[in-house]
């Protein structure tokens, strides 16, 4: 079973940040992926983009058994833990 989770561009934090949005290294968010990858994750990021940021990660793993709904909550801890130590925790909810 592949279970997915959706992180969405959190406009309401993007849209005060402004400038300082833009101040936020090109690589960031490669950075994320690259962490959740190393994680065992599939990560696609949309191709629309709002001031240089993919409006939306998916993040995709294959689970067996009867363990998939804990994976889910997972999949969640997993994806803030790397964007929190990122510094962009705020930015996808």
């Amino acid at each position: 079973m592949k279970l997915h989770q959706q992180f969405d561009l959190n406009l309401s934090m993007a849209k005060p940040l402004g400038r300082e949005l833009m101040t936020l290294p090109p690589y960031i968010i490669e950075e994320l992926i690259t962490k959740m990858s190393k994680k065992g994750y599939t990560v696609l990021k949309s191709s629309a983009y709002y001031m240089g940021i993919p409006q939306s990660i998916i993040v995709i793993k294959e689970f067996t058994g009867p363990f998939v709904s804990h994976f889910t909550s997972k999949i969640r801890k997993d994806f803030d833990e790397a964007s929190r130590r990122l510094g962009i925790n705020e930015l996808f909810m």
